[in-house]
């Protein structure tokens, strides 16, 4: 097989990096970070590779730092890994444009597909389909079209919210997201401006601000290849004016700091997320990676009781194999990776199939096309 990984440019994109220690055979040419806090340490995206091609050196593993359709097109698969579709989202309309063409057509087999990566670009979109399927999630309604200020607060204040946040779609980490507060006289002012400087995304959902994200552990839990492989304890130590100081502290002593409850929510939750999950891709059954976040508490209690899905991330998002509550995680990526790679390798070349094209395409709303 040849697999392409699409990364970024200097790879440790995602700022996941791989500790020197201990000494493993495919770091001999490999180059570490000689500066910053992760000096000495290897980009996780080039170690990956690396031990990979080691370890599976019948097969060729490819770094790929940009949508070349001339290089995705000689592999027999190719994954995103730390470079997706949002980062020419953001970039500009012609680059979405092109990127978008290029991981819509099935000659380039990129995994995962677009119709996957859509999904999960949209938030209020997922969140509501996962609500559906009984998983609790925070209290929510989506903005679309109507971006009117005066009537997402009235809505808001029909629901008995006390303070809310605004996140895009097509967003990531804290990107655009506005905290807002109904004790607030510029209330109105505030949400208008905030909707005219993020006009660009799509869509928005508009939550109620828990307030448990500031005093309690928010669980990042990571399903490979369908099966529950390790979780990472993050925290919000306080809302700020415009966001969480999210992922402040990890949790370097694992799990102490986190009930066994609370980890068998976690996993409950997360086995029910990936058995409901939508059949968007038949390689995808089930999908190669998923982080499932789950943030506390459930009806804006203070207990530390009752946790919910927060978030799902799947590509360019942290992995964290240094502070995983296994000690082998990066080990586990070297092989799953390989694993789903065989596994459509073979589909592919049993059925003479590739992915189907995604017809409907929701664009970016620029200022060109705002006037």
């Amino acid at each position: 097989m040849r697999i392409g990984f699409i990364c970024w440019r200097q790879g440790g994109g995602t700022s996941d990096y791989v500790s020197a220690t201990p000494k493993k055979s495919w770091m001999k040419d490999l180059k570490k970070e000689t500066k910053g806090e992760y000096k000495g340490k290897y980009p996780f995206e080039k170690a990956l590779i690396a031990a990979m091609q080691e370890k599976y050196k019948n097969d060729e593993i490819v770094f790929i730092n940009k949508y070349d359709e001339k290089l995705l097109v000689q592999n027999d698969v190719n994954f995103v890994l730390s470079l997706n579709l949002l980062n020419a989202w953001e970039k500009s309309d012609a680059e979405y444009d092109r990127v978008y063409k290029i991981v819509q057509n099935p000659k380039m087999k990129v995994y995962p597909n677009l119709k996957e990566q859509l999904f999960l670009y949209d938030k209020g979109n997922y969140l509501k389909y996962f609500e559906k399927k009984g998983i609790p999630i925070a209290p929510t309604f989506i903005i679309k079209d109507d971006r009117n200020s005066t009537k997402i607060i009235n809505k808001v204040k029909k629901q008995g919210w006390k303070s809310f946040v605004l996140k895009p779609h097509r967003a990531y980490a804290t990107t655009g997201i506005g905290l807002f507060k109904l004790t607030d006289k510029k209330l109105e002012e505030k949400v208008k401006k905030y909707l005219d400087k993020n006009k660009k995304f799509p869509a928005f959902i508009c939550q109620e601000l828990i307030d448990g994200f500031s005093k309690f552990w928010e669980i990042k839990s990571y399903w490979i290849n369908g099966k529950f492989r390790y979780l990472v304890p993050t925290h919000c130590w306080s809302w700020l004016e415009n966001a969480c100081a999210h992922n402040s502290e990890i949790d370097y002593s694992h799990l102490k700091n986190v009930s066994k409850d609370v980890i068998k929510q976690v996993k409950t939750m997360g086995k029910r997320i990936v058995e409901t999950y939508p059949k968007l891709n038949k390689y995808s059954d089930p999908p190669i990676f998923l982080r499932l976040d789950f943030g506390c508490c459930v009806d804006n209690a203070m207990d530390g009781k009752k946790y919910f899905l927060n978030e799902i991330e799947y590509a360019g998002c942290a992995t964290l194999t240094e502070v995983a509550s296994v000690n082998n995680a990066f080990d586990i990526w070297v092989r799953e990776y390989y694993n789903k790679a065989k596994h459509i390798y073979q589909m592919m070349n049993k059925t003479n199939k590739t992915f189907k094209k995604t017809k409907k395409k929701t664009r970016r709303i620029s200022k060109r096309r705002s006037r």
